[in-house]
């Protein structure tokens, strides 16, 4: 997502002048995840997403990234687990289906980038900073990164006395994108 922008900062120079779109390829990216628990750690995925990179070669900085995430498509590899993480206790998929990220602005250095974007998770949206490090082309872009979310932040505050589960929610990306 944001590791897609600054891909799009490194662009040489050299490229067109017209901006290039890159398209995330769902079935090349992916989107983890890991919450904690005293009992059992939380390991999953998201499997259906998508969205895409503008780029503009002369003005790298003004790169823009678009994500949308199918928040019932995580998977945890155990199926009443799935089904309780996308309950009303905590992504309620019913009322908010997807998580979107919408950049901001791009600071880089290299193939090093803070992309500072707005993520909309659980119906609340806050602006985050996540770094990202990129590799691309004039057809091709791989962006990958980690962050943190702080699932009360986005009042997703379920937790169980037998079972106490971490607000801090690691998440980790890769993804792949190609000129359409």
């Amino acid at each position: 997502m944001t590791a897609l922008v600054l891909a799009a900062l490194v662009l040489p120079h050299s490229a067109l002048a017209q901006p290039l779109r890159f398209r995330i390829q769902p079935e090349a990216s992916e989107i983890t995840f890991r919450a904690t628990s005293r009992l059992m750690n939380a390991d999953g995925r998201f499997a259906r997403l998508s969205g895409d990179v503008l780029v503009d070669p002369t003005a790298l900085t003004s790169a823009r990234i678009s994500l949308t995430i199918d928040a019932a498509s995580l998977d945890t590899g155990i199926e009443m687990r799935d089904n309780h993480l996308r309950s009303s206790d905590f992504f309620e998929v019913e009322r908010f289906p997807t998580v979107t990220f919408q950049s901001v602005r791009v600071e880089a250095a290299g193939r090093r980038a803070i992309v500072v974007g707005r993520l909309t998770l659980h119906g609340v949206t806050r602006e985050i900073a996540v770094p990202i490090d990129v590799q691309i082309t004039n057809t091709a872009l791989v962006a990958s990164g980690e962050f943190i979310v702080n699932r009360g932040e986005y009042a997703i505050n379920y937790n169980s006395f037998v079972n106490p589960i971490g607000n801090e929610v690691s998440v980790a990306f890769t993804f792949r994108a190609r000129v359409p």
